[in-house]
């Protein structure tokens, strides 16, 4: 089976249990989400006992796969109840994962004083990342690459990339 996740959002299940005769017995599997969202949780068979008429959890049936069915089905649910809330803008955890690192390395890139390799990284990405861009930009301006140096390495003109960062360019400190 297909486990989906998406950046802060995990797909679980929980065991929802009736206390019978012999003890507790597990009669359905529940979804849940890693930031606190819960599906159906009412014990199957209970409709109208009670009062309840709240939804129900996927019970598992005695078949071979019936916990692997039960499973399945709050995994739709999950996707369908939850995650459809989003509107497709969720990101697979993997991707925003990557993004993280590469924003990470970009970060460590600048603090190493290779602002310049930033910039270039940068303008592979298709602009992307502009706090980096930023820092990047104006770190080589600091170490006193010229501002067509820095135009160059995002794919801009020099008018371009002061503009855009030289303008908030803090002074150098005096020495």
């Amino acid at each position: 089976m297909t486990m989906h996740q998406f950046d802060g959002h995990r797909f679980d299940t929980w065991h929802v249990q009736v206390h019978g005769e012999d003890g507790p017995e597990v009669v359905g599997l529940a979804a849940k989400c890693s930031c606190g969202w819960r599906g159906a949780d009412g014990d199957p068979g209970m409709e109208g006992k009670g009062g309840y008429r709240g939804p129900f959890c996927h019970p598992i049936s005695l078949t071979e796969d019936g916990e692997s069915e039960a499973e399945q089905a709050a995994e739709q649910e999950w996707l369908d109840e939850h995650i459809a809330d989003f509107g497709g803008a969720v990101v697979p955890a993997a991707l925003a994962d990557q993004i993280r690192s590469v924003g990470e390395q970009l970060d460590a890139m600048v603090e190493a004083d290779k602002p310049m390799a930033a910039l270039a990284a940068i303008r592979l990405s298709g602009g992307s990342f502009a706090r980096q861009a930023r820092d990047a930009a104006l770190r080589a301006s600091y170490l006193d690459h010229s501002w067509s140096q820095i135009g160059d390495a995002l794919g801009i003109s020099k008018q371009a990339a002061w503009e855009r960062y030289g303008k908030s360019r803090p002074e150098k400190a005096s020495e």
